[in-house]
């Protein structure tokens, strides 16, 4: 089971569709930053042959990183506007 719960992030308005649909947003970015890096070390691996690099996985999971961020309010839900 996933730390937070569902309760702990849907307050101030926010709904199960909207934290899901806020979740992978922000795993998606998550996922982009993590292949820009490894595009960016596959290029220093081919320009100097000789280097060493340690091939490190990521710590955690994007969607469990996603889902942490937003608990910690890193990253934020912005809620639409009411007419």
């Amino acid at each position: 089971m996933i730390y937070p719960s569902i309760q702990e992030l849907s307050d101030e308005g926010v709904n199960r569709y909207m934290l899901s649909i806020a979740t992978a947003k922000c795993a998606r970015k998550i996922t982009t930053r993590q292949l820009e890096k490894a595009q960016e070390i596959a290029q220093e691996m081919k320009e100097d042959k000789f280097s060493s690099y340690k091939k490190q996985a990521p710590l955690e999971k994007p969607v469990k990183e996603a889902i942490e961020k937003l608990h910690s309010r890193e990253f934020k839900i912005i809620l639409p506007k009411e007419e």
